[in-house]
């Protein structure tokens, strides 16, 4: 199999980091046109991908970057969110569907990257329905999937579809599928995060090959398949503990964007500079901006940790990072409100970053895998020595891993 495979050196996180901070003028000039088009501009897409933004997960033997998982969120999304949180989002979910692929089979990777290193792919994974029949030499799939963001610039789609046991519940495979395959529906008409495009995906009747899926029980550290090609812990991490980093950072960024924005404000106001309710509710928020980027920042460095020494992660600490995901995006979405609701008359136009700050953290809170009343609750419950309630790895349980 022939493999392209980028002759010059990976950036660091930190020269990524600068990349994205150097886009934010033109970012914040697309702003407004991503929530007009509900889609992020072709442009934005382009300078991504010239970037390396969509290779921060790819394996390097396709020219990506293989970097530490959750501190390249924290990293890129922290600056990208200030100046469009829509954007922010489509690259951090794109960007994390390559280091899914990295878990697939070898065949399902060369499938979609021998040819073409810079394909993207997105997501759909809430299905209205879904199924996928047994056939010769893979599965017939056939259903609706919701929320697929960015699907209007990729190639490729990856999907959540369930094949029916003899006894017992469904399977749960991920497969992945070409365009031609799928059609997408236009139904993302949202409140927040408006350009992200994350509209509905119908596939009718495609036959998915067999290499090109992967059962998720594979998927919970050190089973995957793809870590027989590609070394690096990140393709060995448990999916779904630490997923939620992808759709939590955005977050950061947009709370960053709106706190500068109404200290830029104050200071141009002489009858509300020296207002010291407006210079606390600047010191709260920032602060709750701060700790929610500390929390995540600790979490990664404990991800990078455990995952470089092939530990498994014990479900205590798997709802740990559940609890802090969640509760850092609401730490964001507190620190958005305070100032929201005291910037004064302008800030309910379309055109202020505040009000579209507003909508964008609260379309991120909403997000179910950042739900705070059930992450915080399932880390009560196992610390004191119970079940979780609620795991999106299912089969895992308190008592299995204590």
């Amino acid at each position: 199999m022939v493999t392209r495979v980028s002759n010059t050196a990976a950036p660091t996180i930190d020269e990524l980091e600068a990349r994205a901070e150097a886009m934010l003028p033109r970012l914040r000039e697309r702003a407004a046109r991503a929530e007009e088009l509900r889609r992020v501009p072709d442009e934005t897409i382009d300078e991504f991908t010239e970037a390396g933004f969509f290779r921060v997960f790819q394996p390097a033997r396709y020219g990506g970057y293989e970097l530490d998982y959750g501190a390249t969120q924290v990293a890129l999304s922290r600056q990208l969110g200030r100046a469009c949180g829509s954007s922010a989002w489509v690259q951090s979910v794109i960007a994390c569907h390559a280091w899914l692929l990295g878990m697939f089979s070898e065949a399902a990777q060369e499938a979609v990257w021998a040819n073409d290193p810079d394909a993207l792919i997105s997501t759909a994974i809430a299905m209205r329905s879904g199924s996928a029949q047994p056939v010769d030499g893979g599965y017939r799939v056939e259903g609706r999937w919701l929320f697929s963001s960015g699907i209007d610039s990729v190639q490729w789609i990856m999907i959540l579809v369930p094949v029916q046991t003899e006894d017992g519940p469904p399977q749960m495979l991920l497969a992945i599928l070409p365009q031609g395959d799928w059609q997408s529906v236009d139904t993302w008409f949202a409140s927040g995060l408006r350009g992200t495009g994350s509209k509905d995906l119908v596939v009718t009747g495609a036959f998915v090959p067999e290499e090109y899926t992967v059962a998720t029980e594979l998927l919970d550290g050190w089973q995957a398949p793809g870590g027989a090609v590609n070394r690096s812990y990140i393709y060995q991490l448990p999916l779904f503990p630490v997923f939620p980093y992808n759709i939590a950072t955005p977050a950061l960024g947009i709370a960053r964007g709106a706190v500068d924005e109404y200290i830029t404000l104050t200071a141009s106001r002489p009858d509300r500079i020296e207002q010291a309710t407006r210079h606390l509710r600047i010191g709260e928020s920032s602060a709750e901006v701060a700790a929610a980027e500390a929390l995540l920042s600790a979490d990664a460095a404990e991800v990078k940790r455990l995952g470089e020494a092939g530990e498994r992660v014990p479900v205590h600490t798997r709802m740990k990072w559940h609890r802090d995901l969640a509760y850092a995006a609401l730490l964001c979405l507190r620190a958005v409100d305070r100032i929201a609701g005291a910037v004064g008359a302008h800030g309910i136009y379309e055109p202020n970053v505040i009000q579209r700050a507003a909508r964008d953290v609260r379309a991120i809170v909403n997000h179910a895998g950042l739900a705070w009343d059930t992450h915080g609750v399932n880390f009560g419950r196992v610390s004191v020595g119970l079940d979780a309630t609620h795991h999106v790895a299912g089969r895992i349980s308190a008592r299995d891993e204590r």
